[in-house]
């Protein structure tokens, strides 16, 4: 009976206890999703665990049940969600701090839980963990962050400070808002102190920062703000960006005029939405953008998981002794994480989408001009708006303060061309300057729209230190804060960074080179004719005609000769050889070469005639061989000067440096340290203390023991240092000189005249660069302006134009020492030239006789007709010179008959030989061909 009763009591508590709860939903039966939230975004979205009971309503299908996570205390997080495990979970939320999110993550998927994560990914982005259970959500600040950017690139902004707190968590991710941006920026993270913000904001003034960005929630930047308010002055005048996570900016510490430009999402929610207003249970504007996000991320994670009827729950009483997690367990998160990637939502600040498996908002950013006066907005107008697709779109020009262009002094030293030029500034007039760096300088203008005037150093240097540690030229301009900016080519050093800032170089690296006076070289086509005087040549000449005229003579008179003993040759062989005048000319002419005279004349006085010239010719010829050898040689023994060695090595140019130049600063220090190296080793090496191997391992050092430095700079002293260039280049032209300076001035001379030449490698290289004072934040934003012109190569346009401004075209020079150039062995060519155009000439000439020739015969013919009429006349006269009657006319008739009888056997084709002999002092075939044969 008692048994009977206990069993009635078991089920009436089943029936009007337990089902009557199961059917209404009990949160204890619901499906729990435990939400870690880290203590300082809870601190900054205090509405967070309001949002997370709203959710939690009696006819919810899921519980979020709330952990908080302390600050970096991952072990002790982790000890929470284990005894939440242990009762029961199906997922987790993570919104933690960087150092527990890892850790969360590696626990969740050990387990097998389905992981939410709304942290940064670069956290954990190398850390443990089963991607298909991870539901990665991205933080608002990483979207909102890259308005900053945006509107830094958008107005070219410079010198940014970008102040924050902890409410964008900047404090924990890597510093990369201005990744990849040419801006000058620092960070500064915001402090409940009153005296360490004024600290701030001074230092901030110091270094003339000009645009602040406020990245914090609206209760620091109204404190920021007010401090800076009651600081500000006529020396402090910013741009203010205020970028927050709340609806909307208030300051009611901001008592003087200020205005700032604000950042905040606009919200797409419905204002009547019945979920707004049930939900979150406040007024729509103290929504902030956070507690928006784990509004939307409650409401996803509750439509994604009610298309599942059958959820269980995963459970571990020992959290820390499992290595792997359930299949099931496994499967049913993969099955909630997968639910919830497909899922759309429309949240409060935008539509959410997946994007490259990371879900995010898409935020479209309001900017508000607000005005503050009186701790009240004034006015307030939207100028702008901001989506990650579309961009920065502006209604103004510009976000910053139209204020009037800033106006600097710059000073330059003239006549540095083609870096610097100077027209007019005679009589009072206002002068103009020109060149490379000026326009350079135009252009930065131009880009950060600001004004100068430029003025001369007034010592016409560029700058050196004395030995009283004082400066002059532009350097010392700029450090008595008389020039806001140095222009020119201005070498960088390491004694000027000590005492002024350089920009990024805008040119190459610059050494020191020798500008010397170019050698001249007298070429001539007939230099080889130059090797022997004029008189010489001219008796050579001489003795070849009087030689040539002789051997016709001996041969002539000779009674041994061919000529005058014709009978004796039995017409065996080539008929020996008639020295004609024409024939001593070729037989002078050819003794002379290698191929020899040819025949010798037959008569023993005409060999000897002969044998002379031959003795002759052999002196003359090995005399004009030696001597154009000497002659030739002579010319490429003076070597000219290539290098510093070189031109330390000799004695006859002298060299130096301008007075205050950049080279001789550097001559001077080597040979200053080569003194001081030398004393120390020279103390070293006569340290009695020193044992023998230690003395000897001194003595092979042999620098700086050799003194290069210390004599070039002694011959330097004695050479007298040039004022300035103009003087340096005269010395150049007018003496042996070599002037030693900066490769730009002695490349700039050599393109301007062509009697200079630059010899020499670079040494001693440095780069140009920009001057300003110390500590001047110009140096920043003239540096980014030079980037930004290199990399689009206006540099390179512009170093091409003026290099080419006063060029002018020099004649090459041929370089002798390597060989003889063709303008001085021409002349060879020019004599195969003039010969060959006089054989053209004979060429012609013969075959012009040869066609001319038979037409004068045939009028020698016609006159045989006459023949008979001119005897009786010819007979009757009488003949001087021996000449009896009737010889004249014989003489004709014998010439007529013989050229007729010529002709006739030239028709026939025989030709009798035998007849073409010297007949009484006349030859056959006429008087031309008498001329012929000569």
């Amino acid at each position: 009976m008692a048994t009977f009763t206990t069993a009635a009591l078991v089920l009436v508590v089943v029936v009007f206890v337990i089902l009557p709860h199961r059917g209404n939903g009990d949160a204890t039966d619901r499906p729990t999703i435990v939400v870690v939230l880290d203590e300082v975004i809870e601190k900054q979205n205090d509405k967070i665990p309001k949002i997370l009971e709203n959710l939690n309503k009696p006819d919810s299908t899921v519980t979020f049940e709330l952990v908080n996570s302390q600050n970096n205390d991952s072990l002790g997080t982790l000890d929470k969600v284990c005894d939440r495990v242990a009762d029961g979970v199906i997922g987790i939320i993570d919104i933690t701090s960087p150092s527990v999110a890892p850790l969360m993550r590696s626990f969740a998927s050990t387990l097998g839980i389905a992981y939410t994560s709304i942290v940064d990914s670069s956290y954990y982005r190398y850390s443990s963990g089963d991607s298909t259970i991870h539901f990665e959500v991205e933080p608002t600040s990483v979207e909102l962050l890259r308005v900053v950017a945006a509107i830094v690139r958008k107005e070219n902004l410079n010198n940014v400070a970008i102040v924050y707190d902890e409410s964008f968590d900047i404090q924990n991710t890597p510093r990369r808002v201005l990744t990849n941006v040419p801006a000058q920026h620092l960070y500064v993270r915001q402090t409940a102190d009153q005296e360490e913000t004024q600290r701030q904001l001074k230092m901030l003034q110091d270094i003339e920062i000009k645009n602040i960005f406020i990245i914090s929630n609206v209760d620091n930047a109204e404190k920021f703000l007010g401090t800076a308010d009651k600081l500000a002055n006529s020396n402090f005048d910013v741009n203010w960006f205020v970028l927050t996570k709340d609806y909307t900016l208030v300051c009611g510490e901001c008592q003087k005029a200020i205005v700032v430009n604000e950042i905040v999402a606009s919200s797409d929610y419905p204002a009547d939405s019945v979920y707004y207003e049930e939900f979150l249970g406040l007024q729509r504007t103290s929504m902030k953008v956070d507690e928006a996000l784990v509004y939307d991320i409650g409401m996803i994670t509750k439509k994604a998981l009610s298309k599942f009827s059958d959820l269980r729950p995963i459970n571990y009483t020992d959290c820390y002794n499992v290595s792997e997690p359930k299949v099931t367990d496994l499967q049913q998160s993969q099955n909630i994480t997968q639910a919830l990637k497909e899922i759309s939502w429309n949240g409060v600040f935008g539509a959410m989408s997946l994007q490259q498996g990371i879900l995010r908002y898409n935020f479209s950013l309001k900017i508000n001009k607000i005005g503050f006066e009186g701790g009240d907005d004034q006015n307030k107008n939207m100028v702008g708006n901001w989506t990650e697709q579309t961009g920065l779109s502006l209604s103004v020009q510009s976000l910053t303060k139209s204020n009037s262009k800033r106006h600097y002094r710059a000073v330059t030293v003239p006549g540095m061309h083609p870096f610097v030029y100077k027209e007019g500034g005679e009589n009072g007039t206002k002068p103009t300057y020109s060149g490379y760096c000026i326009e350079l300088l135009d252009k930065i203008a131009e880009r950060m729209s600001f004004t100068y005037e430029i003025y001369d150093s007034p010592d016409g240097l560029v700058g050196s230190m004395a030995s009283d540690g004082s400066w002059s030229g532009l350097i010392n301009e700029l450090i008595q804060k008389r020039a806001d900016i140095a222009v020119g080519p201005i070498s960088v050093m390491a004694e000027r960074e000590n005492v002024v800032d350089f920009t990024v170089p805008y040119y190459d690296l610059v050494g020191l080179t020798i500008l010397m006076r170019k050698p001249s070289f007298d070429y001539s086509l007939v230099k080889f004719l130059s090797v022997l005087d004029e008189d010489v040549w001219g008796c050579i000449i001489g003795a070849f005609f009087l030689f040539s005229i002789l051997i016709c003579v001996f041969d002539k008179l000779s009674p041994f000769s061919y000529q005058n003993s014709k009978r004796e040759w039995n017409g065996e062989g080539p008929e020996p050889r008639v020295f004609s005048l024409k024939e001593g000319i070729w037989f002078c002419m050819m003794s002379l070469t290698p191929q020899g005279g040819g025949e010798t004349p037959r008569a023993l006085s005409g060999r000897l005639i002969a044998a002379t010239w031959w003795l002759f010719g052999f002196i003359i010829i090995a005399t004009y061989t030696a001597n154009l050898a000497a002659f030739l040689t002579v010319s490429r023994l003076e070597t000219p000067i290539e290098s510093l060695d070189d031109l330390s090595k000799q004695f006859k140019v002298k060299y130096a440096p301008m007075n205050g130049s950049n080279a001789q600063i550097y001559f001077q220090r080597m040979a200053d340290i080569e003194n001081k190296f030398y004393g120390i080793w020279k103390d070293m090496s006569l340290d009695d203390n020193l044992d023998v191997v230690s003395r000897a391992k001194l003595a092979v050092w042999d620098y700086p023991v050799s003194d290069k430095y210390t004599k070039l700079w002694e011959t330097m002293k004695t050479s007298l240092f040039p004022s300035n260039k103009k003087e340096a280049v005269e010395r150049v032209l007018t003496g042996e000189f070599a002037f030693i300076a900066d490769a730009t001035v002695n490349k700039y001379s050599t393109l301007t005249n062509c009697d200079l030449w630059e010899v020499g490698e670079e040494f001693s290289r440095k780069p140009y660069a920009l001057a300003v004072q110390e500590g001047s934040p110009l140096r920043s934003q003239l540096s980014n302006i030079i980037l930004q012109l290199i990399n689009q190569r206006e540099l390179e346009e512009m170093k091409t134009k003026w290099w080419r401004k006063d060029q002018k075209e020099c004649p090459k020079i041929e370089n002798e020492s390597d060989g003889i150039s063709i303008k001085n062995i021409g002349g060879v060519f020019l004599v195969i030239v003039i010969g060959s155009g006089l054989a053209l000439i004979t060429l012609a000439l013969e075959c012009y006789w040869y066609k001319y020739k038979p037409k004068q015969k045939k009028k020698l013919y016609n006159i045989n007709s006459q023949t008979n009429l001119t005897k009786n006349t010819v007979s009757s006269v009488s003949l001087p010179n021996g000449i009896e009657n009737g010889g004249f006319e014989t003489s004709f008739e014998s010439m007529f008959d013989k050229e007729k009888k010529e002709e006739e056997n030239r028709v026939n084709g025989t030709i009798d030989t035998g007849k073409n002999e010297k007949e009484d002092g006349y030859i056959s075939g006429g008087f031309l061909e008498m001329v012929e044969r000569l």
